[in-house]
């Protein structure tokens, strides 16, 4: 009687230690799926903030509106249009000279000393005017090509300190001008755009404010109307 009793606790002993190693099991099992879970979760809210993130530090801007509507670079072309239109005056002064010039050479007889040496200052003049043709339209393209070059440089410096300052990591360039189906140089423009859609991250007119900060905003296309800064 005392054996099976003792065999009877031994059992009930076994039973209980196999129940509290199967509880720990399943203990275990549990947490370790909630660390799963939780890991998961914060996975998941960490890939979501860091694209919201992302999304929020993209921006565009419209390079032919800053230049159209740059008052410091339309100025700038102003003058040197004025000074193409008066380079284009002293040319037309030349070659109504050069007119005169071959009107005297027609009342000499040809072969004379008179027509010989009108003859050669004739070339003379004409190959210093293609010279100075020449010189004069090296020094405005060149000029151009500062002015251009200066803008830009301005634009990208500009764009750099705002986005640093707005937290914003990338800029694209893009065009909102509408893409004109019935122009075939329009649409192949408009199919070769980076930008395809963009939903309030155009910075455009907030560079544009603080480039002509300052200047007298004469520059701007009739009838427009500048967007104050959304910043």
């Amino acid at each position: 009687m005392a054996a099976t009793r003792h065999g009877l606790i031994h059992e009930m002993v076994m039973r209980t230690s196999f129940v509290q190693q199967g509880v720990l099991k399943v203990k275990r099992i549990l947490s370790c799926f909630c660390v799963a879970v939780a890991l998961t979760a914060f996975c998941q809210v960490s890939t979501a903030s860091a694209q919201q993130a992302s999304a929020g530090n993209i921006a565009v801007i419209d390079i032919p509106v800053i230049f159209k509507n740059h008052a410091l670079f339309k100025k700038q072309m102003d003058e040197l249009k004025e000074s193409v239109d008066a380079a284009e005056q002293a040319l037309t002064q030349d070659r109504d000279q050069m007119k005169k010039m071959v009107e005297e050479l027609q009342g000499y007889k040809a072969g004379t000393p008179e027509y010989k040496a009108l003859e050669e200052r004739m070339a003379k003049v004409q190959a210093d005017l293609q010279v100075k043709v020449g010189l004069q339209k090296k020094e405005f393209m060149e000029r151009e090509a500062r002015v251009y070059f200066n803008t830009y440089n301005q634009v990208t410096q500009t764009v750099s300190t705002f986005a640093q300052r707005h937290n914003i990591t990338l800029v694209l360039r893009y065009n909102s001008n509408e893409i004109d189906p019935t122009n075939r140089q329009s649409v192949l423009e408009g199919v070769n755009r980076p930008v395809i859609y963009q939903n309030q991250i155009d910075i455009t007119y907030d560079i544009l404010n603080i480039l002509n900060n300052g200047v007298q905003r004469n520059a701007a296309a009739p009838g427009s109307q500048v967007p104050q800064p959304r910043f």
